[in-house]
């Protein structure tokens, strides 16, 4: 449980920090004690974006606006309603559910899909689109020859997170996220990954117990008091 909550808490602040390594915009790589994530001074309306995962202690000149922790710093002001559940699966013993086999999107697909599910606009596109990292993988189902389900993956050793699951909306409920999120973890089982981790939206979340993850702690957000 310790060691699955941990990857998943590394896994959302990685990815974050591979956000910040594009320098679009000036955005920036946080990386300090005790803190990894990413300062994007164009996004500050959004927690998910200009937000560094770290320590009650920690200390960040210019800091992101949003930290995500275990447990709030006394000197910030928790946002309880965003609280987080993050989320894991030990893949060796997964089965693997059938499904239509994935294709590989380009990342501005992934990254505009995400801003259109999610009501906002040039958000993640701007971002998603520019990422360098071998690490990142894309994942995604077409449906009448449109995008219409797509995910991305960032491998860190033997663990896949699991980032930027979206929908379009007029694929919903028709199973197509689980179908996709099933075909990236084959991938990354056959590639040698142990475990799966992510972070769980309200929507999300039933879709990924349907498929095995369980919750193994909860960051919770906070912003300067």
């Amino acid at each position: 449980m310790l060691e699955l909550a941990q990857r998943s808490i590394d896994g959302f602040a990685e990815t974050l920090a591979c956000l910040g390594r594009t320098g679009v915009g000036g955005a920036r790589e946080v990386r300090a004690a005790g803190a990894v994530g990413a300062r994007v001074p164009w996004a500050e309306d959004n927690h998910w974006i200009d937000a560094a995962v770290g320590g009650p202690g920690v200390v960040l000149v210019d800091p992101p606006h949003c930290l995500w922790s275990t447990v709030a710093p006394p000197d910030r002001q928790e946002l309880e309603a965003i609280a987080m559940p993050c989320m894991g699966l030990v893949l060796d013993e997964w089965q693997v559910p059938a499904g239509a086999p994935l294709e590989t999107p380009a990342l501005d697909v992934v990254g505009e899909l995400n801003d259109r599910a999610y009501g906002q606009q040039d958000r993640l596109a701007p971002l998603i689109g520019a990422l360098d990292d071998p690490r990142v993988r894309t994942h995604g189902l077409r449906v009448d020859g449109e995008w219409a389900c797509v995910a991305l993956t960032v491998r860190l050793a033997d663990d896949v997170s699991v980032q930027y699951v979206a929908t379009e909306a007029a694929f919903r409920r028709r199973g197509l996220a689980a179908q996709v999120l099933a075909g990236a973890l084959a991938r990354a089982r056959a590639d040698g990954a142990r475990t799966a981790t992510l972070q769980a939206s309200p929507d999300g979340r039933g879709v990924y117990e349907r498929l095995g993850f369980r919750t193994v702690a909860t960051l919770t957000a906070s912003v300067a008091a």
